[in-house]
């Protein structure tokens, strides 16, 4: 992980310079996480290419801010975030619905089995919007992107205990949240 990190280190001090083909080095070698990144988020296809460019774009202009002793894909990581939870807030206040790719349902699971499924993640992903940003981000960071709790602290530039607490507060504020706004699914969630 050192060699890459080295080798990111390089190409951001090159791009620096100017030298145009390592910055494409850098959205070659990211371009897929960043776009991944945002389709788990919930934007839709064809927004994700012109969020991608965007990112890029911004971390162009900001590449002098990135600080070396951190992993590039780190910081860059924390610029995606921001955008694509900027470029949903922006659609939100649009009234545009965007919505986390459907899971399919399990195998042998039946038709109304998978409708329940679906209303539930549908409703969890609307109640996510309602609690705290700090919160979504741990819970999103490490539950949805599977993300180690030292890694999510990393990427949120607080201390591991830090992201657990929110982790839990987060979880607390959910169950409170889904089980007052529908108790017909999520009553037994307290």
């Amino acid at each position: 992980m050192e060699g890459r990190a080295s080798e990111d280190r390089d190409l951001v001090e090159s791009a620096l310079r100017g030298d145009a083909s390592a910055f494409r080095d850098l959205v070659e070698r990211y371009q897929n996480l960043v776009a991944a990144l945002a389709w788990r988020y919930g934007l839709r296809r064809e927004d994700i290419e012109d969020v991608v460019s965007e990112v890029f774009v911004k971390v162009y202009r900001n590449l002098g801010l990135y600080r070396p002793d951190h992993p590039f894909s780190t910081w860059l990581y924390r610029v995606a975030m921001n955008h694509i939870l900027d470029h949903g807030r922006r659609r939100a206040r649009e009234g545009t619905r965007v919505e986390l790719p459907r899971e399919l349902p399990a195998q042998g699971q039946g038709a109304e089995e998978a409708l329940e499924a679906r209303e539930r993640a549908r409703l969890l992903r609307e109640a996510l919007g309602g609690i705290a940003q700090k919160y979504r981000d741990a819970i999103f960071l490490v539950y949805v992107e599977g993300v180690r709790v030292d890694e999510a602290a990393r990427l949120l530039g607080v201390p591991e205990g830090t992201v657990k607490t929110r982790l839990m507060r987060g979880r607390q504020a959910l169950r409170r949240l889904l089980a007052r706004r529908c108790p017909e699914h999520f009553g037994g969630a307290t």
